[in-house]
C-alpha cells in the first residue's frame, strides 16, 4: 500500500506493550498522528467504505463519539447470522443500553477525537474486547450519533467469542455501571438503609 502511494503505517506490538484487542486499540490510537482516531475491525466485518460516513459527525464537531450501527437507517447485516448469535448479541446489547445512548452500543466500528479520548483514556479497562462502550462511558460523551452500517461475514480469521469472554463482559459492565451510576447506587444503597432501619425502630418501639 505505502508503494501504491498510500499513507499508511504499521506498528508491530511489541509482548511489553500489552495483549489482547482493547490494548491494541488504545496503543494504536497513542501512535496515532492526527486528530481524530478511528476503530474497526480488519477482517473486513467492517466495510472500509463506510470510513468517511463514520468519521465525518466528529470531523465535523457535530458529534463527540460515533458508532457504526446495524440498528439504525439502512444497517444490518450482510448474512446469515445464526439464531444463537442473533440471541447472545441482543441480550448483550440489552445489558449495555443504560450505559451509551448507541443502538449499537457494542460495536467495534467507532469514531472520535483524541480531545474526547483524553478525557477518559487513563481510567479505561483495557482488557475484553468492546474498547467502544468502555470509551463511551469513561470519556462521558454526551453527543453520540449512529451511522448505519452493514456488518459483514468475516474474510478472515475467526469469531474470538468464548465463555471467558462472555464472563469478562460481564466483569466490565459491572465495573461501566459503578463509574456511571456510582452516586445513584450508593444513594438507593441508603435510602433502603434508611428504610430497613426505621422499619426496625417501628417494629421494636
Amino acid at each position: 500500500l505505502a508503494k501504491e502511494g498510500f499513507p499508511v503505517r504499521i506498528h508491530v506490538r511489541r509482548r511489553g506493550e500489552g495483549k489482547g484487542l482493547s490494548s491494541a486499540v488504545l496503543l494504536g490510537f497513542d501512535l496515532a498522528k492526527h486528530g481524530v482516531v478511528l476503530c474497526m475491525d480488519a477482517d473486513l466485518q467492517h466495510e472500509p467504505e463506510s470510513v468517511p460516513a463514520v468519521a465525518r459527525p466528529v470531523l465535523d464537531n457535530a458529534a463527540e463519539f460515533t458508532v457504526g450501527s446495524r440498528h439504525v437507517g439502512d444497517g444490518g447485516l450482510g448474512f446469515d447470522w445464526s439464531l444463537s448469535r442473533r440471541v447472545i448479541s441482543a441480550g448483550a446489547t440489552m445489558l449495555a443500553r443504560p450505559l451509551s445512548s448507541s443502538t449499537d452500543p457494542m460495536s467495534g466500528f467507532f469514531c472520535l477525537s483524541r480531545e474526547t479520548l483524553a478525557r477518559g483514556k487513563a481510567a479505561a479497562n483495557p482488557v475484553g474486547f468492546k474498547i467502544g462502550l468502555e470509551l463511551a462511558v469513561r470519556c462521558g460523551v454526551a453527543r453520540v450519533t449512529d451511522v448505519p452500517i452493514t456488518f459483514q461475514e468475516r474474510v478472515a480469521g475467526e469469531s474470538k467469542l468464548s465463555m471467558k469472554q462472555n464472563v469478562l463482559y460481564l466483569r466490565q459492565l459491572l465495573a461501566l455501571y459503578w463509574f456511571k451510576f456510582k452516586l445513584t447506587l450508593l444513594a438507593l444503597a441508603a435510602a433502603l438503609v434508611a428504610v430497613a432501619y426505621l422499619a426496625a425502630q417501628k417494629l421494636l418501639g
